[in-house]
């Protein structure tokens, strides 16, 4: 029976022969592996490409979010510049301002209870 040592001995002979033999078929099997790696893994390949493009889509949805946002804002800000009443509920409600006459009546409410 053959050691351990001498089959890897013999597996590596065998791969040397194969190369020596054949250099053409594994400098174009070397290419080609070669390509595969820069196509999906390389700086600019195709994993790299979808990453980006989920990146994109995104920030699309984002920009989108953020338009209706300001659309929303804009209305807002047209409504407060022509109507007299949301000035003066604005003015009730954040900055606790009245009409001349009305009281106030505040209300504490007891949280131990």
């Amino acid at each position: 029976m053959l050691n351990i040592e001498e089959k890897k001995e013999g597996l590596f002979t065998k791969i040397a022969r194969f190369i020596k033999y054949n250099k053409i078929l594994v400098l174009f099997s070397f290419f080609i592996l070669l390509l595969i790696y820069m196509y999906f893994l390389g700086s600019s390949g195709f994993i790299k490409r979808l990453k980006l493009e989920k990146d994109k889509k995104e920030l699309e949805k984002q920009i989108e979010t953020e338009k209706r946002k300001q659309d929303s804002l804009e209305k807002k800000i047209i409504e407060i510049q022509t109507s007299e009443q949301e000035i003066e509920r604005i003015a009730r409600e954040k900055y606790g301002m009245t009409k001349e006459g009305e009281k106030i009546y505040k209300i504490y409410i007891d949280s131990t209870k």
